[in-house]
């Protein structure tokens, strides 16, 4: 299994943020490493799309103008649309938005042309509004089957980037590096208090001169709370006006949380009040409905210059948790209990470092929040963040990338009163053999961001 680095430090900005601390960097890599970068292969590396709609029900796009019956699905064709090539694709990443649904029901997403797995990629209650990220296998003729248990629903199924299967494209893709999660941005403490409807965040963060020019994509959890009414997130380099797709969708008054898989442009160093620092990523985030909003940092896709980037192995989805058979977990998780999974042997390699999960907590007795990080890694204590906000009663699922070595385990944490979880897995990130060459000195005590100030506008 990987040895472990020391994770990067990175200053974090907000709008009018006023100062900046010094941030560590990546050491520079050698020669030998960036010739022997520049020979790789495409296979497992992520190229991020602009968001482009693929299916939406309501309209017919994708699929007949219908909703998704139950015990019903649709072929969605994704390779070839939506700026995803018609070839050479793994998997791809998906935002998939439920709206609409008659009863009580969900949704699973998996590899068309392959038998349907006992999976669930997103889980909804009866007039239910909202979204997940969901990373899927490309099955027959580049096609992912959408399935519908019970009553009828709308889907809208964005993409927002995809992964290659093979040594096809000219060009390597990124690779990710998974950071010690961490909340770094929360309006609810913010000065100007919570975003009106309309408003726009503008973010960024800042990972010292030498890496920011690498930072392609970043990877966060955004939950938006307490909306005054339903409405949505978006979340966008900035670099163009806004995308008419959405990241997080949220019914008036609850708790939604959803990764989101953000690109980023440079700072100019020209911004307003010189809230950023030059070249230093940012984004943007709207929402079209009074809301805070809070960004739990996860994860950075780069172009291949991180010596501990990681490539993604997509796999059919594999139920590896579920608490009410004993499976994984033991019983219901208790109130401010923890349990620890470790993923099936034959789902993992010495190299994997990174599970992609779909986690569902099922009927908690009490409002909740739920938070997977690290069993094993010395230094990385539970988080201040959260991974899912389910309500009393409810069922709802949000994707977890959730670190797993060095012993191919995670924790997972339960607030309040007492909940079943399930977790599904639908790929793991393992580290390039050729990383694994390299002699990289081990990962220890790891430390968080720094925010040096937060705002928005």
């Amino acid at each position: 299994m990987r040895k472990f680095r020391t994770v990067l430090g990175v200053t974090l900005a907000g709008a009018c943020a006023l100062t900046a601390v010094p941030a560590t960097a990546f050491a520079a890599p050698s020669a030998a490493l960036q010739q022997q970068a520049a020979a790789a292969d495409s296979t497992g590396t992520y190229y991020p799309v602009s968001p482009a709609r693929l299916l939406d029900t309501r309209s017919g796009l994708g699929a007949p103008k219908a909703k998704l019956g139950p015990l019903s699905k649709v072929d969605l064709q994704v390779a070839g649309r939506g700026g995803v090539p018609a070839s050479g694709v793994g998997a791809v990443v998906l935002n998939v938005t439920i709206t609409g649904p008659t009863m009580d029901s969900f949704v699973t997403a998996y590899p068309a042309g392959e038998t349907r797995p006992d999976a669930s990629s997103i889980n909804f209650a009866k007039g239910w509004l909202g979204s997940n990220n969901v990373t899927v296998k490309l099955g027959a003729d580049g096609k992912v089957s959408v399935y519908n248990r019970n009553g009828s629903t709308d889907v809208v199924v964005d993409v927002v980037g995809y992964y290659a299967a093979d040594n096809s494209f000219a060009t390597p893709g990124g690779q990710y590096e998974w950071f010690e999660p961490e909340r770094v941005f929360d309006t609810r403490i913010e000065p100007e208090g919570k975003p009106s409807a309309g408003t726009t965040l503008e973010y960024s963060l800042d990972f010292g001169a030498d890496t920011n020019p690498h930072i392609k994509t970043l990877v966060f959890n955004l939950t938006a709370v307490a909306p005054a009414k339903a409405g949505f997130l978006t979340a966008w380099s900035g670099a163009t006006s806004r995308p008419t797709s959405s990241t997080v969708n949220y019914g008036a008054g609850v708790n939604v949380p959803n990764v989101a898989f953000v690109q980023t442009t440079p700072c100019t160093g020209s911004e307003a009040g010189q809230w950023c620092e030059p070249g230093a990523p940012k984004f943007k985030i709207y929402t079209s409905a009074a809301a805070h909003v809070l960004v739990d940092f996860v994860g950075a896709v780069d172009d291949g210059y991180s010596q501990y980037g990681m490539r993604f192995q997509p796999q059919s989805p594999t139920r590896i948790v579920d608490s009410r058979a004993n499976k994984g977990i033991n019983g219901a998780l208790g109130a401010n209990a923890t349990a620890r999974v470790e993923v099936p042997a034959e789902l993992v390699t010495a190299d994997t470092g990174v599970a992609v999960m779909n986690v569902t907590a099922v009927k908690p007795t009490k409002n909740t929040v739920i938070t997977v990080w690290p069993a094993d890694i010395p230094d990385i204590d539970k988080p201040a963040t959260s991974n899912l906000n389910p309500y009393a009663n409810q069922v709802v699922s949000n994707a977890v990338l959730g670190i797993i070595e060095p012993t191919a385990a995670f924790k997972v944490h339960n607030l309040t009163g007492s909940t079943h979880l399930v977790a599904d897995v639908v790929g793991t990130f393992y580290y390039p053999s050729a990383a694994a060459e390299r002699g990289i000195a081990p990962k220890t005590q790891p430390r968080k961001a720094e925010v040096t100030g937060s705002s928005h506008r």
